[in-house]
């Protein structure tokens, strides 16, 4: 499946886009990659307001996201040798520490918007333990990586063939972040947790966790407004709309390639070639949005996290694609020296198209940002305005005795899904 990898990411983005909910291929390919599809089918079901669905498709990646978690705990990586030489892609994807993070923070607002503030409470508690976690799991990965390269008897025998690496043009792609979040963490994951605490009046840990978000971003206005808000909590206490907004389409990975000239192996190669991801940035949506007078403001840069996650893994991706590089070049020699006569200078070249092509799988529902506003409720419908001063969406089915949350994803112009939360007076 994984030559086609680029073009059904690319499909997949067309279905969300175009608001087709029909979910019969994320379930095919679910079967032979399970985490990266159970991932992107959480957010089409969310994105269609089938918040159960999405949580069953949440539930799978989190069984594999515990699993892997504990084999690294017990075992460390140990990953086939083998698999690692011929193509990372025949591997199962791993995903990444923020995508653990943001499917957490998406199952709570999944059960958020179900009325279902207990599960929510898990939820929002499993992503802040991840955040917790997320520095120490992450080094952990990228040392037993190593390890797993350093140990192989494999490697050595890999590394005695030619390779002239001197000739390896250097490789950088765009991966400075914008802004660098400490330890991995993810400033509206842990917002949003805030934010929850708050709407379920736990005061006390909806302040700790506004702080936590203001000691990394001290400049953020809403924040502190919010933080003095747990302060002032009384019976006869002012209601509240937040407006959250994901802003535009977060960066993807691609493929970089590069072909050696055919002669710095031997005249029996036919193609030697080394395959790499990079990452780039795609478009907004509008650069912000008004809630009633009251404008968004950022408070997590996505594309940074993802950059700087990126950046952190690229020195052993350089390596694994090398050792990759390295082992189809001797395969082909082998196929083109003893199978000359039937055709294995073709084999050998099939063999590389085949066995090259770097691993560019990913959770592509993730936006380039998250922003924030806040007012009272009004009395009047609430609209929502584009920054050209026109209308996106008005809400008017709002109770005005109770806190809510409108949340508003738009990944291009002109496209956008609205979810309501507000908490049943019952459970107040």
């Amino acid at each position: 499946m994984f030559r086609d990898n680029e073009e059904i990411l690319n499909q997949y983005e067309k279905q969300v886009i175009t608001d087709d909910c029909q979910y019969s291929d994320v379930k095919e390919y679910i079967k032979s990659d399970p985490l990266l599809w159970s991932l992107n089918g959480g957010s089409l079901a969310y994105h269609c307001g089938d918040y159960r669905k999405s949580i069953k498709f949440f539930d799978k990646a989190e069984a594999i996201f515990k699993k892997q978690e504990l084999e690294l705990d017990i075992k460390g990586v140990e990953r086939s040798f083998l698999s690692i030489l011929i193509n990372n892609n025949i591997n199962d994807y791993n995903g990444e520490n923020y995508e653990k993070i943001m499917m957490n923070v998406y199952k709570g607002l999944d059960f958020m918007l179900l009325d279902d503030f207990d599960n929510a409470r898990v939820e929002f508690n499993r992503a802040l333990d991840r955040q917790r976690r997320a520095s120490e799991y992450f080094q952990k990965e990228i040392n037993e990586a190593y390890l797993e390269f350093n140990r192989s008897s494999a490697r050595s025998e890999v590394m005695t063939l030619p390779t002239h690496s001197s000739e390896i043009p250097d490789y950088y792609g765009d991966i400075t972040p914008a802004i660098i979040y400490p330890d991995f963490i993810n400033p509206f994951a842990t917002y949003m947790s805030a934010l929850f605490f708050y709407l379920d009046h736990d005061y006390a840990k909806a302040r700790e966790l506004f702080k936590q978000t203001l000691r990394m971003l001290p400049n953020q206005r809403q924040v502190k407004q919010d933080l003095i808000l747990t302060e002032r909590n009384s019976p006869n206490k002012q209601h509240y709309i937040w407006l959250i907004y994901e802003n535009g389409l977060g960066m993807i990975k691609t493929s970089f390639t590069y072909q050696f000239p055919a002669y710095f192996f031997t005249d029996k190669i036919v193609s030697a070639q080394i395959s790499l991801p990079t990452i780039e940035k795609r478009t907004s949506s509008y650069p912000y949005l008004l809630l009633n007078k009251q404008k968004t403001t950022e408070i997590a840069d996505m594309d940074s996290i993802i950059q700087l996650e990126f950046n952190k893994k690229l020195p052993a991706i350089y390596t694994e694609a090398m050792l990759n590089m390295i082992n189809n070049v001797g395969i082909q020699y082998l196929l083109e020296e003893n199978l000359e006569e039937y055709g294995g200078k073709w084999l050998g070249f099939l063999y590389q198209t085949l066995t090259s092509g770097a691993d560019i799988r990913q959770w592509r529902s993730l936006p380039k940002n998250f922003q924030i506003a806040r007012i009272e409720i009004p009395n009047q419908p609430i609209n929502i305005y584009k920054p050209d001063g026109s209308i996106l969406t008005t809400v008017s089915s709002l109770s005005k005795d109770r806190d809510a949350i409108i949340y508003i994803k738009s990944d291009i112009i002109e496209h956008f899904k609205v979810h309501i939360i507000q908490k049943n007076p019952k459970y107040n």
